[in-house]
């Protein structure tokens, strides 16, 4: 009875996230919806998940905390233990495609320094941004050559600004929309320092790179020693609980499950005050339309 009602509120909650994000807002909240929607397409776009919707993301989500849900109460009976699994379960494939989005950024931005010091060599040796640009389309970086050669023919197609507009939308990166931001305002109102800009934009990235790259290097420390002070206490009480029922019988009861919630609770603060003071500034767009 009791795990049937905490699966009927479980699906509550999914249908009322799905609702909130499918259905039409009400007109003081279009606003900060669409920056939602805005912020959760970028994400996925980042992640290389450009074809998927926050829409379908959110229902795998849910359907992956259900059956983590479910398994967990067939496997413990605790309906608490069952409630974190379905959370775990929750948000386990946004934390998966923030780690990947973090390293697709580190890759990214580094392609974009290597392309950048391409481009300027390019520019000095007296091509033009156009020509330069047909240069990197075909020995540019790997990791952005198809963008370069799709940038070459859009801009013979649509014009300059639009086929870069189209490449920093795709790419949603800072870094990328600091250097298409510097092309496009060379291009409508030319100059003869183009080749200096990206000369210092590439200095600045790498000089930004390497001390991020350090900071990294310790946050993932205080990371790895929250997780393991936040699971531990959980997995040697699963473990317990899997090979000895009997001495695990105290959180059968209502209090017990109390109990079971307020170590939880205290974990999960923990754990998240761990993460919040080891966390890295957001590093936001602002050069976009």
């Amino acid at each position: 009875m009791l795990l049937g009602l905490l699966i009927l509120l479980f699906m509550a909650g999914v249908g009322l996230l799905y609702h909130g994000l499918v259905a039409a807002p009400a007109d003081r909240h279009a606003g900060w919806l669409a920056r939602s929607r805005r912020a959760a397409t970028e994400f996925l776009v980042r992640a290389g998940l450009r074809e998927v919707t926050p829409r379908d993301f959110g229902l795998v989500s849910a359907g992956l905390g259900l059956a983590a849900g479910v398994t967990a109460q067939l496997a413990f009976g605790w309906p608490v233990l069952s409630l974190v699994a379905a959370a775990v379960g929750l948000v386990t494939p946004a934390l998966y495609y923030v780690q990947r989005h973090e390293r697709r950024r580190a890759q990214l931005q580094l392609a974009v320094v290597q392309s950048i010091e391409q481009l300027r060599d390019s520019i000095h040796t007296g091509l033009s941004v156009e020509a330069a640009m047909g240069v990197l389309a075909r020995t540019g970086p790997e990791a952005l050559r198809e963008e370069w050669r799709r940038l070459v023919r859009e801009q013979r197609l649509i014009g300059f600004t639009r086929a870069m507009e189209g490449m920093q939308h795709r790419l949603a990166d800072p870094v990328v929309d600091v250097i298409a931001t510097a092309l496009i305002l060379n291009d409508r109102v030319g100059g003869e320092r183009v080749g200096q800009v990206l000369d210092r934009l590439a200095e600045a990235t790498r000089a930004e790179r390497r001390v991020l790259e350090e900071v990294q290097a310790l946050q993932a420390q205080n990371v790895l020693s929250a997780r393991v002070v936040a699971v531990l206490p959980l997995l040697v009480l699963l473990l317990v609980r899997w090979l000895s029922p009997e001495y695990t019988a105290l959180f059968d009861t209502a209090e017990g499950q109390l109990i079971l919630v307020c170590c939880l609770i205290a974990s999960a603060t923990g754990y998240g005050a761990m993460w919040w003071i080891a966390r890295l500034p957001a590093d936001p767009r602002v050069l976009t339309g």
